[in-house]
């Protein structure tokens, strides 16, 4: 079983491309912001931003300030990871004017290593201002703990119940379930909880169970968010080990500290990306809509220290509870420490940039190459599923119009099938290949395109 399991993590590590063709244009929305960290969007198009020292603020999109819609200065903690973190507008925001914030509460002496508040509070907003603060969430650090792993972000699933994350400072509180940390958590936005909660006890969280855990055995799933093709939900889960990207279930440990990354126990829920140490994977979506076709029903995420923003492509329809493949997307200016991603109502990418104090808006590129959604380079896919039995599939791109051939190849170099043999238009393609008249073993298909070639390896398995 181990030996499978480094075969399928081997096959995973080749999945990863690099397109440096852009296709894009980045704009600044916003500037003039001090370590904003995360932002969302009013009906309006206006956008709230949190800033890490206290200041929430309202700007439309020509970088005019609408107001300060409330400041935590004088109550917040900002120091190393904490401060005022995540923000989020209330999904029926015409009936229900109310935004929810995330922040870190200090109390009184502040010294390093000083008790402080995990907060998420709700305010009525009245004319871009917030109002008649409530308390929703509350939960005490113990003095000496450390100030790392807030975490803080927060999202409206589609069943309209808040959803909120929190990193673990030690290793065994992410395992505990009488304690927030290092996990998920979910409950109405009035603050109450939800009885069908998988640990749901007797609707107190400070006995016995905490009634608000979701999900559990995460170390700092600094965001996530929810698809908006099925509400699968994805965290992006960072720290020491392996940074990865989670598929978040109703009720399943993610393994920290047991697990880091991809480790095959049957009683942790393995991520469905594993990347190397320091990629500090913070903002994502799921994204679905028309400025970017090519990028619909694909995860996006960014890379806080390196700015870098990937695609992955997803698979396992219709759960989407895999990444096929993942490559770089966007590379953002120098210093810019992308903490938080939204879409906008016109389809086109905001990325919240704390290194430098921005909002940005990347949107398609009138004049560039390969804009349309058409591919800029040739690439050829992992198939998937891999292993499998006895059908896979194939996803490949071409750069332009042209002659393609895909065929499968035994381990002895013998050409035993051809799925393409014929001229292609410019664009994604994907085909299937049924294994079922073949043994179990090693395959593998090759691509040629013009000058292109690419061969990858496949497992079926009966």
């Amino acid at each position: 079983m181990r030996k499978f399991i480094l075969i399928v993590c081997s096959l995973l590590l080749l999945q990863f491309t690099t397109t440096n063709a852009q296709n894009y244009t980045i704009e600044e929305v916003v500037t003039g912001l001090v370590r904003s960290v995360a932002f969302d969007f009013l009906p309006d198009g206006k956008i709230i931003i949190t800033q890490q020292a206290g200041l929430v603020r309202i700007f439309d999109q020509n970088n005019q300030q609408i107001s300060v819609f409330w400041n935590f200065t004088d109550s917040c903690l900002s120091v190393q990871e904490l401060g005022t973190l995540g923000v989020a507008v209330d999904p029926d925001y015409q009936n229900n004017p109310y935004i929810y914030i995330y922040n870190v509460h200090k109390i009184p002496p502040v010294i390093t290593g000083t008790e402080y508040f995990l907060r998420l509070t709700s305010f009525a907003s009245v004319n871009n201002t917030g109002s008649n603060p409530r308390k929703l969430f509350q939960y005490m650090q113990a003095e000496g703990q450390g100030q790392i792993h807030a975490a803080g972000n927060i999202h409206f699933g589609s069943d309209n119940r808040l959803y909120f994350s929190v990193g673990a400072l030690n290793s065994g509180e992410a395992q505990l379930l009488n304690m927030p940390r290092g996990k998920i958590l979910r409950i109405n936005p009035d603050g109450s909880i939800p009885i069908n909660n998988p640990f749901y006890d007797d609707g107190n969280p400070f006995t016995n169970n905490d009634d608000r855990i979701w999900a559990l055995g995460l170390r700092n799933p600094f965001d996530f968010c929810f698809s908006p093709v099925n509400d699968s939900l994805y965290a992006a889960d960072n720290g020491s080990g392996p940074d990865e990207i989670d598929f978040i279930r109703k009720g399943k440990n993610y393994g920290f500290p047991v697990c880091n990354g991809i480790c095959g126990n049957p009683l942790y829920a393995d991520p469905i990306l594993q990347m190397p140490s320091g990629t500090v994977p913070t903002g994502m979506i799921v994204y679905s809509g028309s400025q970017f076709p090519s990028l619909n029903n694909n995860l996006i995420f960014a890379a806080s220290n390196s700015g870098k923003i990937y695609k992955c492509v997803l698979g396992n329809a219709p759960f989407w509870d895999t990444i096929i493949s993942y490559s770089e997307w966007v590379e953002l200016p120098p210093g810019s420490g992308p903490t938080a991603i939204r879409q906008g109502a016109d389809g086109n990418i905001y990325v919240c940039a704390l290194g430098t104090g921005k909002i940005l808006r990347i949107k398609p590129e009138p004049n560039a190459i390969g804009n349309n959604n058409n591919p800029v380079n040739f690439s050829l896919s992992q198939n998937y599923p891999n292993p499998f039995n006895p059908v896979t599939s194939i996803k490949y791109e071409i750069a332009q119009n042209g002659f393609v051939t895909l065929k499968i190849f035994n381990v002895l170099g013998m050409e035993i099938s051809t799925l393409v043999n014929q001229t292609k238009r410019q664009g994604t393609h994907e085909v299937t290949w049924n294994a079922s008249d073949f043994p179990s073993g090693v395959y593998f298909y090759e691509l040629s395109a013009g000058e292109f070639k690419q061969r990858k390896k496949m497992i079926l398995i009966k």
